[in-house]
């Protein structure tokens, strides 16, 4: 088995830190600033900061990925950055290259300086409050344009795509300090893209508790699964609440569930997972929404329909239908409300966060680390290397070819069996 070299530097307390260039792609240079996450898939997700010839030219992410075990399954990844590098929306994260560093590829991806969906969600939690009905209608109309364009997309000779994301999910939804959406992460898509390899494994890709239920049933996807995923997103933020996190008793598993497996860890077993996704209906989504606006209840209600033709045709007919609630009802509602609200609700849940250490000895809620509550608090300034230089990459920024002789290096020769791979999923 293959192992995964550290490719950060950890500060010695007392000892000045020293910058470490990651690796170098065409005269740039990428400097390890800290690490931001480890993933239940191994991913490792790094800030660095990015130094042309003429000086600095700001903050990137770096997505330390799996060492690919054979042929097939690095040629997937290779497929899967080409994929990535096509994708040119404002609402769609930029990938910038992929380089084989020490032998393990790692991708440089667009930093958006803010907060994911996930933390927001994390301070709703705290605050004990949801965030506003247009607050939810404006980033989930954000998303769902972006998807849009994912789901659309053509190639060179005018062939559709057909791209899934397949982990539309809050921690892949960033949030900019000035309200921008961004969506994230589509290592895990499907797509029809020439020359792709398929196996045939029974792997669920991206965070099972967003997953459609025809993914689940291992059934043949197509644009309307994200739509799904994205429904249980917006039924989130409008009310707080996710049906896996409902205490009742956990459903038989459905007697035709076939043999799937998860991508990562799991907190509730994946047949458990499947049951309550089969039984999330009009019903039950009617009454988690019962104090939701009207408009807004029927588009999520539809979003969630078990049947995929019962759903929105596409998501520009959603976006669509949230966009004109918001004409309707909250028609100044934008980015800078958005960042508003999120700032409004940091305040709050800090100020909860601080009453309860006073009240219960200073122990930290579990929906909300130390560090995010210390963010909550802190005025929005630039990291001290940008020297006042726009946190966010140029978006006419040219992605850098893909380092395909690096890769060569990752994984044995082409007969090497396929460990871990794509899942087989085929479009309807």
């Amino acid at each position: 088995m293959k192992t995964t070299p550290d490719t950060t530097t950890e500060e010695i307390p007392g000892v000045p830190r020293r910058p470490r260039v990651l690796f170098t792609v065409g005269g740039t240079a990428f400097e390890f600033v800290r690490k931001l996450e480890v993933r239940a898939t191994g991913e490792l997700l790094m800030l660095a900061r990015r130094r042309y010839r003429g000086g600095l030219g700001g903050p990137v992410v770096i997505k330390r990925l799996r060492n690919p075990s054979g042929f097939v399954e690095r040629r997937r990844l290779v497929e899967e950055v080409e994929l990535t590098f096509r994708l040119n929306h404002p609402g769609i994260a930029k990938v910038y290259h992929l380089k084989a560093y020490r032998g393990v590829p790692h991708v440089v991806m667009e930093y958006v300086e803010g907060r994911s969906l996930d933390t927001v969600l994390n301070l709703v939690a705290m605050r004990r409050k949801p965030m506003s009905p247009a607050f939810a209608a404006w980033v989930v109309s954000e998303v769902a344009e972006a998807l849009h364009h994912a789901h659309t997309l053509r190639d060179e000779w005018n062939r559709p795509l057909n791209i899934i994301h397949r982990d539309v999910s809050p921690r892949n939804l960033r949030l900019g300090v000035h309200g921008e959406v961004k969506l994230t992460n589509f290592t895990a898509a499907f797509s029809t893209l020439p020359g792709r390899e398929i196996t045939s494994r029974p792997l669920v890709k991206g965070d099972v508790a967003y997953a459609s239920p025809e993914a689940l049933r291992r059934e043949p996807l197509d644009a309307r699964s994200d739509l799904f995923s994205l429904g249980l997103v917006l039924l989130e933020v409008l009310t707080g609440t996710h049906p896996l996190t409902l205490e009742d008793a956990a459903p038989p598993p459905p007697p035709d569930l076939p043999l799937v497996e998860a991508q990562g860890p799991t907190w509730m077993p994946l047949t458990e997972v499947a049951a309550r996704m089969a039984m999330v209906g009009s019903r039950e989504v009617e009454h988690l929404t019962r104090d939701v606006p009207e408009g807004l209840r029927a588009v999520t209600v539809r979003a969630l329909r078990q049947a995929p033709s019962e759903r929105f045709d596409s998501a520009e007919a959603l976006a669509g239908a949230l966009r004109q609630w918001l004409r309707e009802h909250a028609p100044g509602y934008g980015r800078q409300a958005a960042a508003e609200e999120v700032s409004e609700a940091a305040r709050e849940a800090t100020g909860r966060r601080n009453q309860a250490e006073l009240l219960e000895g200073g122990l930290h809620p579990a929906e909300l680390t130390s560090d995010e509550a210390a963010m909550a608090s802190e005025p929005v300034v630039p990291p001290p290397f940008l020297g006042g230089d726009d946190v966010t990459p140029d978006v006419n920024d040219e992605p850098l070819p893909v380092d395909l002789e690096g890769l060569d290096e990752l994984a044995g020769p082409e007969e090497e069996a396929l460990d871990e791979d794509d899942d087989g999923h085929e479009p309807v």
